[in-house]
């Protein structure tokens, strides 16, 4: 049985549709940023610069959670450890930018959305106990489609 036939428990399928949104807000963070940050002409050159690379960071990191939420759904196990190292950071990115905003005067959605999505997600990547079987069991060996040496067909398939 291979890791995409063993079934997929609930927790897990929520799991990573949260990753994806961490992954999906973030992009969409960033994409807002840059379209605001082009529209200021009070910026030199430099600065801007500056604010694009910082973003397109941001960016690569946002676009690799959506590659590992894709990865944490059909059960690698690397993916679900690099998602539990890489949420809580997405949790302190997020409250960093709800600080940020809510001091400037303005509401924190990005900010509030990716806190709420990293926390629900590592909680349920790791709270229920079938989302943690899931990845630490190994899949059951299957059967080799063809004959070993020195066996016939009837005999690999018992």
């Amino acid at each position: 049985m291979t890791y995409e036939q063993r079934p997929r428990p609930t927790s897990v399928e929520i799991g990573a549709s949260l990753l994806a949104a961490v992954g999906l807000v973030g992009t969409g963070r960033v994409a807002y940023g840059v379209i605001l940050n082009l529209q200021q002409d009070d910026w030199d050159a430099g600065a801007r610069g500056i604010f694009l690379v910082l973003n397109a960071i941001v960016l690569i990191f946002a676009l690799f959670t959506l590659v590992l939420a894709h990865q944490t759904r059909r059960g690698r196990l690397w993916a679900w450890i690099v998602a539990l190292i890489l949420l809580p950071f997405a949790f302190l990115f997020g409250a960093l930018m709800t600080l940020i905003t809510a001091v400037g005067g303005a509401f924190p959605l990005a900010g509030a959305a990716l806190i709420a999505c990293s926390l629900a997600a590592l909680l349920a990547l790791t709270v229920p106990r079938s989302a943690r079987a899931y990845f630490l069991t190994k899949p059951a060996p299957s059967m080799p489609p063809y004959p070993t040496p020195g066996q016939t067909w009837e005999q690999s398939r018992m």
